[in-house]
């Protein structure tokens, strides 16, 4: 379409007069054969001319391509060092690549408590998937000391994103007392939003125990 080869002659343009937004945005062009054709090697390479002038959306792309293998050889330590670099000056997805990689050892040696604290960076920005980490590895001691309180303040915080296992646990923290004071009302308020959308546990643990599934 005229319109996407004027975008990308107008990024290209940009970014030769250095402009590292520009850069980043003409490898996505390439990336996606918007008004050029298609070339993830080309897109890799604007990627990471954005990304040595600290773009930080740059840095990001680089990453993930070297994470996926796309238009660059894959490498997990070099995605690792820019996811961290992305991380670290507050990218939500790149602190939760970052701790995902430290827990599962990709491309840097497994690290629990490592993995925690990113985690948490990325839960504190809202990330529900990461404060259901942040309260499971509280749970169970994984890489930072076991605390039933603070993992049910996670949880909660989950849960009130929407996350139907979150919202299952910390139902069963108010059935049972557990790290909140005992409360059945609210405990299976939170259980039956769980079976709400479908989650099995949940539903399992209403017919057990002779609730009413919703």
């Amino acid at each position: 379409m005229q319109k996407d080869r004027d975008t990308a002659d107008t990024y290209r343009k940009m970014a030769y007069e250095g402009d590292p937004r520009a850069m980043n945005n003409l490898g996505v062009c390439y990336m996606r054969g918007l008004g050029v054709v298609e070339n993830h090697s080309t897109a890799f390479e604007w990627y990471m001319k954005a990304a040595e002038l600290d773009d930080i959306y740059g840095i990001f792309n680089v990453a993930e391509c070297y994470y996926k293998g796309d238009g660059v050889e894959r490498n997990e330590a070099l995605a690792f060092e820019w996811y961290l670099k992305a991380a670290s000056r507050g990218d939500l997805q790149s602190q939760v690549n970052v701790a995902n990689a430290y827990y599962l050892g990709q491309g840097i040696e497994a690290d629990h408590q490592k993995a925690y604290l990113w985690y948490r960076e990325a839960a504190f920005q809202g990330h529900i998937l990461s404060q259901k980490n942040v309260g499971a590895a509280h749970w169970n001691g994984d890489g930072v000391e076991k605390d039933v309180a603070e993992s049910a303040f996670w949880y909660e915080l989950a849960a009130q994103g929407g996350d139907p296992q979150a919202q299952f646990a910390i139902g069963w923290f108010h059935m049972t007392g557990t790290g909140v004071e005992k409360d059945e009302r609210i405990g299976l308020k939170w259980i039956h939003r769980s079976t709400a959308q479908g989650y099995q546990p949940a539903i399992d643990y209403c017919k057990e125990n002779g609730y009413r599934v919703y």
